[in-house]
């Protein structure tokens, strides 16, 4: 094998199957599927049941990893990523599942978060499908219908619009309303209100009246689809809306073992097609088109992707980041936040967060939280002026934004929280953050308080900033032709704080804007 080429490993697990999928990457970031196994888990079930996962599928879980770790080693020097999406993370036992699989296997487990299941899956679409920066300059729904829950994406004009999740799981679905099945003589009925009632939070909360143009669907059946379609099992693929409508017609009017015998599938594939195609149908009626598009991919896909970035084999695609941000003004938006004032806020905390670097020594990361945060900081007070930080610590808390780990998502929501009322008894024994990230949002605070400070009437006085960085104080120069007495005096309270942790005073000065635009 060329040295040219070096290989990399995505193991998927998730609710319905464990997917393994080896890649090879060659010198100009070009990726290749190599290999692919899966086999059906079903740990959805459990978790959904129980609440926990059972030590039979605990069991046949570790047994899975262990055939896969033996594939991984057949391949020299191959890196390994592995992940587990809602089943894993739900269950009340989630960290002695992780520690048996690491005390037996060597497998560090990664649980991933929603948020960063959706940027896994739009990371697969975007490298597996390269018309979707095409297709999504127009209205494009990604519809992606796992074993556990349903989440639909919009895009247009290339910016991440609006998600939702909802609890639509194919395999969720099946288990949830099984018992009901034997109450009622119209199950079909009773599945589609169910199915359309939570669809309908959709309907409510997408942001404006949309005229679909895409519609691209990718989840845990996908390939039984393909087969009940004849479609080409590779590659992305059209469904059209015809095709479906008759596969629907079979689905909803055959019973499960008829299914297995016409179409040659096994029981649980045939347990999860109604539930799926209620799904399809209830989405093929909100968009109005007539085909779908599935492209060929999973998770694992996306794994991958991220992996090569992180050991710099390919450049890192700044796609899920913009649609991060693109989301939060989405957010900010709906909540009737002043934008200048936000736009002004967050020019500010980047620019103080650019010139300090040295002294807060921060990473690129914590810069892009920095920025969410500020976009972010004043959507509380769209419900109440006075408690405005835990409204927005609520509200953030439970967001889907894109990519961010919970661990991050708590980070900006405390962030957003005590940026109008930090002080130097800054206290935070109960929050659930570590020593270090708790460091890192004492840092951010105090600069996010500073921009804030500095933008106090919302006129946008201060058209440019300075930093000079003295032994015992910083000069900050600040640019405007306006009286800046109001945002000054607030400055004071964010400034004194600075002094604290910094060991530096800043001190003010005012001098002429040369360029009032």
């Amino acid at each position: 094998m060329s040295d040219n080429i070096s290989f990399l490993a995505a193991i998927e697990v998730g609710s319905h199957e464990v997917i393994l999928k080896i890649c090879q990457i060659d010198t100009d970031g070009e990726i290749t599927e190599v290999e692919s196994v899966s086999r059906t888990i079903n740990l959805g079930s459990d978790c959904y049941r129980f609440g926990y996962i059972t030590n039979e599928n605990i069991h046949l879980l570790i047994s899975t990893l262990e055939e896969y770790k033996q594939i991984v080693k057949t391949y020299p020097d191959v890196n390994v990523i592995i992940a587990a999406t809602s089943a894993i993370r739900d269950a009340s036992n989630r960290i002695f599942i992780v520690d048996q699989i690491f005390r037996q296997t060597e497998f560090q487990i990664e649980i991933l978060s929603n948020r960063e299941e959706i940027a896994e899956m739009i990371r697969a679409v975007i490298i597996k499908m390269p018309e979707f920066s095409e297709l999504s300059q127009e209205p494009t729904l990604l519809l992606d219908i796992g074993a556990g829950s349903t989440q639909l994406t919009l895009f247009n004009k290339k910016k991440f619009i609006f998600t939702q999740n909802i609890l639509l799981g194919s395999l969720r679905v099946r288990d949830r309303l099984s018992v009901l099945e034997q109450h009622t003589i119209d199950f079909l009925t009773l599945m589609q209100e169910y199915i359309s009632g939570d669809l309908d939070y959709y309907r409510s909360f997408v942001p404006v009246k949309i005229d679909y143009q895409n519609f691209i669907l990718v989840g845990n059946l996908m390939q039984t689809w393909r087969y009940l379609a004849e479609l080409p099992m590779y590659g992305t693929v059209f469904l059209s809306r015809k095709k479906f409508e008759q596969l629907f017609s079979v689905i909803t009017n055959t019973s499960t073992i008829t299914l297995i015998e016409h179409f040659d599938i096994s029981e649980e594939q045939a347990s999860l097609l109604l539930p799926m195609s209620m799904v399809l149908k209830e989405v093929f009626e909100l968009t109005k088109l007539e085909k779908v598009v599935i492209p060929d991919i999973t998770l694992a896909d996306g794994l991958i992707v991220r992996l090569a970035e992180k050991l710099k084999y390919r450049k890192a695609d700044p796609h899920i980041d913009n649609y991060t941000i693109d989301f939060a003004r989405e957010i900010a938006k709906r909540h009737y936040t002043d934008l200048h004032h936000i736009r002004q806020v967050e020019n500010l905390a980047l620019n103080l967060f650019d010139q300090f670097k040295k002294m807060h020594g921060l990473s690129k990361r914590e810069r892009f939280l920095l920025q969410i945060a500020a976009i972010l900081h004043n959507i509380g007070k769209f419900f109440t002026i006075k408690q405005d930080g835990e409204v927005a610590y609520q509200l953030i808390k439970s967001s889907d934004l894109v990519g961010l780990s919970d661990q991050e998502i708590e980070l900006v929501a405390l962030l957003v929280k005590y940026h109008s009322s930090i002080t130097s008894d800054f206290n935070l024994e109960n929050s659930r953050i570590s020593d270090q990230e708790n460091l890192k949002l004492i840092k951010l605070s105090v600069l996010l308080s500073l921009a804030n400070a500095l933008d106090t009437g919302h006129k946008m006085k201060v058209k440019d900033l300075k930093v000079e960085i003295r032994k015992k104080h910083v000069k900050l120069f600040l640019a405007s032709n306006e009286d800046l007495t109001l945002e000054s005096w607030s400055f004071q309270r964010p400034a004194q704080f600075f002094n604290n942790i910094f060991g530096k005073e800043i001190r003010l000065n005012i001098i002429p804007s040369l360029d009032e635009n």
